[in-house]
């Protein structure tokens, strides 16, 4: 008996623990199948044994056979707290924000929500019946936003397949409330609604909702999706919304007029067919229409009421604008890539830039622009800053308001030539290095048959202090070059060794 009272508290205590230690891993990983079998067996064991162990003490202590408390006794009790305490304080901690599968579960328990989709056709209920089925279980703020789409698949019938968009808006308090909704009619009939998401809230109105409704209610989808089926035989529609949007192209574009801002005024006039005819853009709210993974094939059509039409040399400011703005924030000169512009600003009012104003065979020829408003204007004070060369610009630095460099590369960049000026911008003159005076060359050079007259590539200067410096290299890209020095602002040049110059530099 007394044997048997060991052996079941012995299979008891071990039972429990196996039990803690999966019930501790399906808290910290999820996977309720996969540990179920195991928490099942270690519980029914554990269970059996302790009303064995309860049987056989009280056998035990009716015929006096009871051991007494050793040693052994109080090594269970106190693997038995330690277990728990171990075991448990994990599983606590697992129930901790971004912890363990346990506390997206409990997030999921608290903030989600199933609400029936009982308006389900998109036809006949539109978007604002699947709202109403919303704002029956929630009130919905008055105006709503999306955080990034709202995006609906239906069948060729009006059927909603699937529904996904994050909602928000703020309450009557006027605090801001969140709904991440998804719902799949393969899985469940019931939209899953997560709240008091974190949603990035900027109430910005080109991400209002409201627009996409007006659309919809002017655009007749139903007779566009009967066409679309007819001819792609295709049976899985849907529709896209992403706030107002910008377009350079009227592929696809279906003009609605009305008024989608609720300004009261309803923009006229045939914006498409600006954009086709005069190029530009056209912005304003829209709504796709089109067959999933099928855009390649099948031409979307956008439902785009109000847009505002921008010109191209309005574009061409905008970019300007930008550019500089972002010039002035470089160290060093920038390109713009719409067109090749290099800015170079010494200080935030004070700038040049190198405008190229005709290309030809990957060669440009540029003029030189200075502004001293930061940008708002410009003046042309040279229109050939290198007298009648032509090539790609390789850099543009000032040092002060007058003194500052220019390169310039050719289209195979195995060499460029640096000019100087020093009336700032007003004129320059190239610069020539001493190469008769090397002694010494890179250990490839002898290799490769090069000759000093054959690092011909000239980097950018640096300036440290008084100090000028300049590597020639054989072709941009290499590393091992000729270094070149001046102390009186690049007048004269003196041979200072070979370098090994990095890719940063």
């Amino acid at each position: 008996m007394k044997k048997a009272y060991q052996i079941s508290k012995a299979v008891c205590l071990a039972a429990y623990l196996i039990f803690m230690y999966q019930l501790y891993n399906m808290c910290r990983l999820g996977g309720l199948r996969r540990h179920l079998p195991l928490l099942a067996v270690s519980g029914a064991v554990g269970f059996i044994f302790f009303i064995l162990w309860i049987f056989f003490r009280i056998r035990a202590k009716v015929k006096e056979e009871l051991p007494r408390k050793g040693i052994l006794f109080w090594m269970e009790l106190l693997l038995f707290i330690l277990g728990t305490a171990y075991f448990g304080g994990k599983i606590v901690y697992s129930a901790m924000p971004y912890h363990g599968a346990l506390a997206w579960k409990l997030d999921e328990l608290q903030r989600k929500k199933e609400v029936p989709l009982q308006h389900d056709n998109f036809f006949t209920d539109g978007v604002e019946g699947v709202l109403q089925d919303l704002d029956e279980t929630f009130s919905l703020p008055e105006e709503l936003y999306i955080s990034n789409q709202f995006q609906m698949t239906f069948d060729k019938n009006g059927k909603i397949l699937s529904l996904y968009t994050f909602l928000y808006g703020k309450d009557e308090n006027g605090e801001t409330e969140t709904y991440l909704v998804d719902y799949d009619s393969s899985k469940s009939s019931k939209m899953s609604v997560w709240l008091s998401g974190e949603a990035g809230a900027e109430y910005n109105d080109e991400m209002k909702l409201s627009p996409m409704l007006k659309i919809l209610e002017e655009a007749n989808c139903q007779a566009m999706v009967e066409v679309m089926a007819e001819n792609s035989k295709e049976d899985t529609f849907e529709i896209l919304y992403y706030g107002k949007r910008s377009f350079v192209s009227a592929e696809g574009l279906v003009y609605l007029p009305g008024d989608v801002d609720g300004d009261g005024k309803a923009k006229t006039g045939n914006y498409i067919d600006m954009l086709l005819h005069a190029g530009g853009e056209l912005k304003g709210y829209e709504v796709s229409l089109h067959v999933p993974g099928k855009d390649s094939e099948i031409i979307p059509v956008r439902y785009i009421m109000e847009p505002e039409y921008i010109s191209v040399s309005e574009l061409q400011q905008a970019q300007e604008e930008q550019q500089i703005e972002e010039a002035k924030e470089e160290d060093a000169w920038s390109v713009d890539p719409s067109d090749g512009t290099m800015y170079f600003f010494l200080t935030d009012t004070l700038g040049w830039r190198l405008v190229v104003t005709d290309a030809a065979a990957g060669s440009r020829y540029y003029e030189m622009d200075k502004t001293e408003d930061g940008g708002a204007s410009w003046n042309r004070i040279n229109t050939d800053p290198f007298g009648g060369n032509i090539g790609v610009t390789e850099g543009l630095v000032f040092f002060d308001e007058q003194y500052g460099f220019a390169g310039l590369t050719g289209a195979s960049q195995s060499y460029s030539r640096l000019y100087v000026t020093r009336d700032g911008g007003v004129t320059f003159s190239e610069i020539q290095m001493p190469t008769d005076t090397v002694t010494e060359l890179p250990e490839l050079a002898a290799e490769l048959g090069f000759a000093a007259k054959d690092y011909a590539y000239l980097c950018m200067p640096k300036l440290d202090g008084s100090q000028l410096s300049v590597v020639a290299l054989t072709g941009a890209g290499e590393t091992e070059g000729i270094l070149y020095q001046s102390e009186d602002q690049g007048e004269n040049w003196v041979y200072a060794g070979i370098v090994q110059r990095t890719i940063e530099d």
